[in-house]
Order: C-alpha cells, then sequence, then structure tokens
C-alpha cells in the first residue's frame, strides 16, 4: 500500500484543515496515511486513525489558543508585540508581521532536510502534502526532488501571482483603506523580506542541490504538480489552472459534528431568542478583549432579547460585567457544531471561520485584524457574503446598521450562491485530487 505523508505547521488554525484531509484520504482505503507535525497534536492525529510522526518546523506556535500555547521568551514577546500592533491599525500589524516573517516563516533549513529525509527513509511516501506557509518544508522537498502538493491554508494570494506581493494585501475592504504612502512602505518592506527569502533558498539550493535552477521568488514556489485552495473559486483569482493543477476546496472541515448535551441544553433553553450571536477572533485574536467587549455591549443595547456566544481565550477572567445568562462566554467554542444553531457570526475574517460560516450561509460581520483577513474580508464585502467593520473604529450606529442589514436577509442572495458552491467541494473534492497523483 502507497503511503501519503501530511506536513502540518504547529498552529491548530493550519493543523486542523490538514487533519480533515486526512481523514477524507484515509477513508478511501487506498493509502496509509501519516501526520507529520508537533507532539502536542498526537492525540488528535491518532484519534483520526493515522500513523504519527513527530516533526518540528517552527519554533513558535499555537497548538489551542496563542496566548496559552508555551512559548519560549523570544516567541512571547514577539506575540505581545503583534498583539499591540492590531491595536494601532492594519499598516503597523502587517509592517510588524513583515519584520517577524524572517524568523516565523523560514527557521534553518538543515534539521528540517535532514528530518525530511529521515521521514522518508522510515514511511517511503509516494507523495507529500505541505503546507504553502512551511517555506522550509517546501524548500527542503524541492531540494531533495521528492514528490509533494501544496495545500494553501488561507486567502488564494498566499501564493503570490501577477504584481502580488506576499504580506500586502492584494485589495482592502472599503472600510480600512490604507493612505498611499503607507501602503509604499509596507511595499517596500515586504519587497525587501521577499529577495531575504529568495536569497536564503538560492544559497541553500547552491549548496545542496546545485543541478535545479536559482528560484525567482520563494513565497512563489510551490508544487509542479497541483495547489490546493481551501477557499470559494470566485473566478477572480489564479485563473491558469493546468501546470500546476489548482483546485479550490470551498471549505475543509467536517460539516455535521454533534453538540455535546451541554450545549444542546443551553440552545434549548434559549430557543425564543432572537437573535442567537456567535463572536469568534479565533485562536490568535481572541486576545483582543477590548474589541469583543465592546461588540457584546453594542449587541446587549441593541438586542435585549438575543443570545451572544462568544470565545474569549484565556481572559474569561476580564468579563465580569457579563453575568447576564443571555451571555455564554467560553475560552473555546465548538464552532463548527453551534454554526448552524446562530443567526449571525461576527469573526476575524480568518480563513477557516470564513469558509465554515459560508458553508452554513450565515449572515457575517467581519473585524479584519491582521494578515489575509484583508483580502478575504475584501472577497467577502465584493461578492455580496458579508459586510465590514474596522474593529478599532467603529460605532454604536453603523454596527447596528449593519447588523440589521444582515438579519434582514441583505446578504442572503449570494450566501445561498456560494453556500452551494462549497457544498459540492471540501475535503472529500481535495482528497480525490491527491489521490490522483499517488
Amino acid at each position: 500500500m502507497k503511503t501519503i505523508l501530511i506536513i502540518s505547521p504547529p498552529f491548530y488554525s493550519h493543523f486542523s484543515p490538514l487533519l480533515t484531509i486526512a481523514k477524507a484520504i484515509r477513508v478511501s482505503g487506498r493509502v496509509r496515511v501519516v501526520v507529520a507535525t508537533a507532539s502536542a497534536f498526537e492525540n488528535q492525529v491518532r484519534a483520526a486513525k493515522c500513523d504519527f510522526a513527530p516533526l518540528e518546523v517552527a519554533s513558535n506556535a499555537n497548538t489551542g489558543i496563542a496566548e496559552k500555547t508555551r512559548q519560549v521568551k523570544k516567541e512571547a514577546r514577539r506575540l505581545d508585540q503583534f498583539f499591540r500592533a492590531t491595536q494601532e491599525g492594519a499598516i503597523p500589524t502587517l509592517l510588524i508581521q513583515a519584520k517577524h516573517r524572517r524568523l516565523d516563516m523560514l527557521p534553518e533549513p538543515m534539521p528540517i532536510y535532514r528530518q525530511l529525509q529521515q521521514l522518508y527513509q522510515q514511511w517511503q511516501p509516494s507523495l507529500f502534502l505541505v503546507d504553502q506557509l512551511n517555506y522550509a518544508v517546501t524548500l527542503s522537498l524541492f531540494s531533495l526532488g521528492y514528490p509533494f502538493i501544496t495545500f494553501c491554508p488561507g486567502h488564494p494570494t498566499y501564493i503570490p501571482e501577477g504584481d502580488q506581493t506576499f504580506g500586502v494585501p492584494y485589495a482592502f475592504p472599503s472600510e480600512i483603506q490604507p493612505a498611499a504612502k503607507d501602503l509604499q512602505k509596507l511595499n517596500n518592506l515586504a519587497s525587501k523580506i521577499e529577495q531575504e527569502f529568495t536569497s536564503v533558498f538560492n544559497q541553500f539550493l547552491e549548496q545542496y542541490a546545485p543541478h535545479l535552477p536559482a528560484v525567482e521568488n520563494a513565497f512563489r514556489l510551490s508544487s509542479p504538480l497541483a495547489i490546493l485552495f481551501n477557499y470559494p473559486d470566485f473566478g477572480h483569482l489564479h485563473l491558469q489552472r493546468e501546470n500546476p493543477v489548482k483546485c479550490f476546496g470551498g471549505h475543509c472541515f467536517s460539516p455535521n459534528p454533534t453538540l455535546n448535551l451541554e450545549w444542546r441544553e443551553i440552545i434549548r433553553e434559549n430557543h425564543s431568542r432572537f437573535p442567537k450571536v456567535l463572536l469568534s477572533f479565533g485562536t490568535f485574536l481572541s486576545a483582543r478583549s477590548d474589541v469583543i467587549q465592546k461588540t457584546l455591549k453594542y449587541l446587549n443595547q441593541i438586542f435585549p432579547n438575543g443570545l451572544f456566544i462568544a470565545a474569549v481565550g484565556g481572559r474569561l477572567q476580564e468579563y465580569a460585567e457579563f453575568q447576564d445568562s443571555r451571555f455564554i462566554l467560553s475560552e473555546f467554542l465548538p464552532q463548527t457544531a453551534l454554526l448552524p444553531e446562530v443567526d449571525l457570526v461576527i469573526h476575524h475574517g480568518g480563513n477557516n471561520t470564513f469558509t465554515e460560516t459560508l458553508y452554513h450561509a450565515k449572515p457575517m460581520l467581519i473585524f479584519p485584524f491582521s494578515s489575509d483577513q484583508f483580502a478575504i474580508a475584501h472577497d467577502a464585502e465584493h461578492f455580496g457574503i458579508a459586510k465590514v467593520l474596522n474593529p478599532n473604529d467603529f460605532l454604536l450606529e453603523e454596527f447596528e446598521g449593519k447588523i440589521k442589514m444582515l438579519l434582514s436577509g441583505d446578504c442572503d442572495a449570494s450566501l445561498r450562491n456560494w453556500s452551494k458552491f462549497s457544498h459540492q467541494r471540501g475535503a472529500t473534492f481535495l482528497a480525490n485530487s491527491i489521490l490522483s497523483f499517488a
């Protein structure tokens, strides 16, 4: 039996969709599936009935809630810098992310190169599946000549095309429009980082794979076989669909999880409340408790009969004022199981939450803070799927106006259309694409 080896970075938001694909491949019964990732995820890999291989590909991590994940002091300090930057706005956040990128995304390649050689000797995979943001892994696989497929976990522009530069959103939503001079500053820094990455790639190739041609742009290096996008095919990006094959999965989660007894009882007891609002800023940005608290206060003023469910990360102690039974606050929510039960979702524009919410055709208000969230928010707004606000600068009146437009059905037609697309794709669609190359 052939083996497919899936490599995930130590980030829950990346690991989760990759594990969903791993399960879909395993169910086919055609190949053995090995997942190589951080030891913190071993139990989940084994519960999915896949083989586990330990692999450390990054010094920083987020295996559940970013602030509570054990970090070395330097990484914790950089995480704190990121959170502070998000309070200053889009460009300061993107600038700090660009400055951190060299350490975040490209650790010393040689240890990873050697680990991959060992994994290959141990498992003899016929094919690797690698997260696009695992740049040192991609570089090593390319150098070693091992066949691999690229998985793009976020917005498709994570693999830039045309005049796009990695780290610079190809577009911003209407509520967040940086000044031209600030965008130029970001472009200059991102271009410099791009050159640095590419130089590191080519120095490594020159030493360990001198028979291979130099790389023109490290951020564009991906599988020559296929690229899988965890995103809807809106028809405006990566229109060249061959060499490599481009597959848009729409979503990458298990759509029908069951709520446990406690949550079923909460929903039952509050069945008459309207609207039921789910507030989720992901495993990183739940640290922005100031925005979550402001949002909850506004919701409380606007909807005295509403039910408000929020993921607040490790900061539950900061929400003492929200003791009313209409506020259900938790460190971590069974998000995908709750989505069918709510009327509205307020989120940060993270790709997992965006695609999960779209699958269920739920109205959404997006507060983008960082990285590809601005591009996702732009697309959601442009294609009539969501409304967008600036998380650092929104007033009660505009918040109420957009919420009420969403609840009145302003985006329903577009939501139904793209939800239908998503239902036709998913992890099984992506798994079948992978199996065609195994």
